[in-house]
């Protein structure tokens, strides 16, 4: 199993809606697929983690790199996993607002990784961060 980590950039501004339908294609096709994982929506930027069989991951990543609704497709981390961090859920999401004290930690570390364009060689300091938070959003 790997995980993958990736972020781009909105091509158009997203509505609520946007984001809602892509929720529910995700989720949809993710389950089908036994893939899990996490998206953030943070200031016109997707910062997602997918997890599941390599291939699987990797033909997703190369189908969400050529929708027109992303730009400037990268990805930051992709390891091989014994565990997944996301299984509860086929795509967990949360909007993040930079103005919002719970969120402002991860924002800053989100930019700061993306303004250094982050690799492999990160340590993981990224998605552990996002780990970490959706951990501390789930209990709430």
């Amino acid at each position: 199993m790997i995980e993958l980590l990736y972020v781009s950039g909105a091509s158009r501004p997203m509505s609520d809606a946007d984001l809602e339908n892509i929720l529910d294609t995700s989720r949809h096709n993710n389950q089908r697929l036994d893939i899990t994982g996490m998206l953030l929506w943070a200031d016109g930027v997707f910062i997602q983690v997918l997890e599941g069989e390599a291939q699987k991951v990797k033909s997703l990543a190369a189908r969400i790199a050529r929708d027109d609704r992303h730009r400037n497709f990268m990805v930051l981390v992709e390891q091989q996993s014994d565990r997944r961090l996301f299984s509860e859920w086929s795509m967990g999401f949360r909007r993040l607002a930079a103005d919002r004290p719970e969120d402002k930690a991860l924002f800053e570390i989100s930019r700061a990784a993306l303004s250094q364009r982050v690799g492999r060689d990160d340590g993981g300091l990224l998605l552990d961060t996002i780990a970490a938070f959706s951990r501390d959003f789930l209990a709430d």
